[in-house]
């Protein structure tokens, strides 16, 4: 979440700094090299204790505990260390990969409700980026609100998630934030269909980071990285359509309003499908994913 909060701000200066490189060539290498400080991850995040334990790389995972112990300067009792390494050695390894989903039906639901919903964000959130230049008034301005309107949003949603929860934290604002869109694509461009697209891009953040929250919490450990995987990928695919919906108010001006309206309809209903997290321990094996699927566990 404070990834995202960084992210916004740099929205906000992307126009101007575009204005100031003028050049396209020296603007995609300006905003893509930071990216590389990705290749620094593996050096400073350690890897998931549970992860390693289904792997049965079990003397990582207690060489990882010590490390925490130092870290945290607290000392793990030793019984429960014993307790931790035993039940270790005898857990079977697990499955890494999306076959821990798609052979569970409960489980094939959750993800198909979930893609759908994530990909319905992604659209309308890369949708009212790419209409800031149809609204009526300077492009630069434009993006500069819209995007502004990502800290405040986020923020906002971090005081809200764990109170209401992930299911109405994605439902709500994004149905909203459709009917903004549908009503825009009736008002006069100008002051006035910006101030509702403005309205409708908060929304829709909050959305995004409620769906970038709950997506890692519906999955179990030893798929948690290849199902979440799944769920950008198909968010990103399902961006590629966005232009094709922005070009056409070719037809009417209207008209990619009124998509995005109906895209943000049918994901706010999936996420009515999918199982609420907040307040639960995230599941650590698929029999975990069911309980959760059929709403008999929820282990606070």
């Amino acid at each position: 979440m404070s990834m995202a909060l960084y992210f916004g701000g740099g929205c906000v200066l992307l126009p101007w700094l575009a204005l100031w490189i003028s050049d396209w060539r020296y603007l995609m290498l300006a905003t893509s090299l930071p990216m590389l400080m990705a290749v620094l991850t593996p050096l400073v995040v350690p890897e998931s204790v549970r992860w390693l334990v289904s792997k049965g790389r079990v003397d990582d995972a207690v060489k990882l505990l010590r490390k925490f112990e130092r870290i945290n300067k607290s000392k793990i009792p030793q019984k429960v260390l014993d307790d931790f390494i035993l039940v270790a050695l005898t857990t079977k390894e697990e499955e890494e990969n999306l076959c821990v989903i798609l052979k569970t039906p409960s489980l094939r639901k959750i993800l198909g409700f979930l893609v759908i919903a994530f990909m319905a964000v992604a659209v309308i959130f890369d949708g009212l980026i790419r209409m800031s230049e149809t609204l009526g008034l300077d492009f630069f301005l434009t993006f500069t609100i819209t995007s502004a309107t990502e800290i405040p949003s986020l923020a906002l949603l971090v005081i809200l998630l764990d109170r209401f929860g992930r299911r109405i934290l994605v439902f709500a604002p994004i149905i909203l934030s459709g009917i903004l869109a549908f009503i825009t694509a009736f008002v006069p461009r100008g002051a006035v269909s910006v101030s509702l697209a403005v309205a409708a891009r908060f929304l829709t953040n909050m959305s995004y980071g409620a769906v970038l929250q709950w997506t890692p919490e519906l999955m179990p450990t030893a798929a948690r990285a290849s199902g979440s995987s799944l769920v950008h990928i198909s968010a990103f695919a399902a961006v590629v359509f966005t232009p094709f919906i922005v070009y056409s108010e070719r037809a009417w001006e209207g008209l990619p309003l009124i998509i995005v309206s109906v895209v943000a309809f049918i994901g706010g209903a999936m996420a009515l499908f999918l199982p609420e997290t907040a307040g639960c321990s995230m599941p650590q094996n698929k029999e975990d994913c069911e309980a959760l699927a059929k709403g008999t566990s929820c282990q606070k």
